[in-house]
């Protein structure tokens, strides 16, 4: 008996010190947002009939705090909600679609190559027509066997329809319920099955499904006639509950329509969506759908002001600059790029950083130092595009002191001396990187312009950066392998 009080007491001191331990962790790596949720989760949180899950008996329990949910990952026999089941589910069976999608694309873009090198082949001469009929039947076998597997995996099932009136509805009545008994766990469960739902609705339906939801005003912005319903939602402190209504906002933020029905009554839920992603820690979840939704805001004009106001400019150069050092998701690198291209892009912007000369060469020299670093090529893309907005005249100043050009000609002969042999995506990028340059940085044809003053090609209203659609129009929605509820 004594033996057995002595491996429960050292069971005990074992978490206690693990909880020492991780707190000392994040306030080392300074991730104060989640040693907070961590601190307020311990404090709230009693022991209750539930005491045994962490090993802490009766006699121990009165006036103990349980221990947060971090712990649980030590037990083999956690405790899983229904919930989080049916969204693990989902997800593992959405990430095995998407699995056989990618290999599959992957082998037609493998077949179309081959059939492009066979062609040129034919073309110069070095290979005979002998052959070719049978060299067509097996591309044809191949190209068959994969599209069988692409219609299988993207054949509708029930939950790939769009939503019936009468489940949208009671989805909506579920949440007004939740909210109305601040039942923060209820909230989530209704937000996470509106946004699985979505995620399993094949591309082509999306717009469709962002109309349906806006139309059943989920958030009842067009009901009431404010924002106070959604504003509520993101002001309660719970982390869970922040990255469900994110995810879910970004879906309707997919569309302009999405867009305006958000921001029909003010910018609000914009500035509270600022704040979240500041409070976030770099890369993380949460703040990937914050930078989403931003992202496709940023296509709306009314929203820019705002966002230079609110030092969007300066946050997203010092996220780029620190992913020098740091290892951050290139989902945030990559939308945050292109945000704040579509910030420059807008005359307001411009007109903004003509009167603010300090704040425009810093921003200039920040975009020119990050050019022979090693980011993705998309990021570099979108810092190059952000470059040619102020390669204009009205910034000739700037461009002289930060030695613009040279570095830019500097740029262009390094990166076409790299060497990429090790992939044929990385020549394709590496071509489209020195084109985009070719585009950007010659003078445009001027011929018929008696101004005397010399302008750069650049990317026309309608032309801002969706990294929300793909090449065919058609709605990304995002998820993310590492997301927990």
């Amino acid at each position: 008996m004594q033996k057995q009080g002595v491996g429960q007491d050292q069971s005990k001191t074992d978490y206690e010190k693990i909880n020492i331990y991780i707190k000392e962790f994040l306030k080392f790596n300074k991730y104060q947002s989640t040693l907070e949720c961590l601190e307020a989760e311990e404090r709230t949180k009693i022991v209750t009939s539930k005491k045994k899950i962490m090993n802490i008996h009766p006699e121990d329990s009165k006036g103990v705090e349980e221990f947060p949910r971090l712990y649980r990952f030590f037990e083999s026999d956690s405790v899983v909600s229904g919930r989080e089941k049916r969204l693990e589910k989902d997800l593992k069976i959405l990430q095995n679609k998407h699995s056989s999608i990618l290999q599959s694309a992957r082998q037609i873009f493998a077949i179309a190559v081959q059939c492009l090198n066979h062609l040129h082949s034919l073309k110069d001469g070095n290979a005979t027509t002998d052959n070719l009929g049978e060299a067509i039947e097996n591309y044809k076998i191949q190209l068959g066997k994969y599209h069988k597997i692409l219609l299988s995996e993207l054949k509708q099932d029930d939950k790939s329809q769009l939503f019936s009136e009468a489940v949208l509805s009671e989805h909506k009545n579920k949440l007004i319920k939740a909210k109305d008994e601040n039942n923060v766990e209820n909230i989530i469960e209704v937000l996470l099955s509106l946004r699985v739902n979505a995620l399993q609705i094949s591309p082509e339906l999306r717009r469709n499904l962002v109309s349906e939801l806006i139309k059943n005003d989920m958030f009842l912005i067009t009901q009431n006639k404010n924002n106070a319903f959604v504003m509520d939602l993101l002001t309660i402190n719970s982390h869970g509950l922040k990255h469900a209504i994110c995810a879910l906002i970004s879906v309707i933020a997919s569309t302009i329509k999405g867009v305006d029905y958000l921001t029909q009554i003010d910018l609000a839920i914009t500035e509270k969506v600022i704040e979240i992603l500041k409070e976030q820690e770099d890369g993380s979840v949460t703040q990937r759908f914050c930078i989403a939704i931003l992202q496709k805001m940023s296509v709306k004009e009314t929203t820019i002001e705002m966002f230079v106001n609110k030092g969007l400019i300066q946050w997203v150069l010092r996220l780029l600059d620190k992913s020098k050092q740091t290892d951050i998701h290139i989902f945030s690198l990559d939308f945050a790029s292109a945000l704040l291209a579509n910030i420059l892009h807008s005359h307001s912007t411009l007109e903004f950083l003509e009167k603010q000369t300090v704040i425009t060469k810093e921003i200039m020299k920040s975009l020119l130092s990050l050019l022979k670093e090693n980011i993705p090529t998309s990021v570099l893309m979108h810092i190059l595009i952000c470059l040619s907005y102020l390669s204009k005249e009205r910034f000739s100043l700037i461009i002289e002191e930060c030695q613009f050009v040279d570095k830019i000609s500097d740029f262009v002969e390094y990166y076409s001396q790299l060497n990429v042999t090790e992939s044929d995506n990385s020549e394709i990028d590496k071509k489209t990187v020195l084109d985009l340059c070719a585009h950007m940085f010659h003078p445009k044809d001027q011929s018929n312009d008696v101004s005397g003053t010399m302008e750069y090609n650049e990317l026309k209203q309608e032309e801002r950066i969706k990294e929300f659609e793909n090449a065919q129009g058609d709605l990304i929605f995002e998820c993310f392998q590492d997301e927990v509820s």
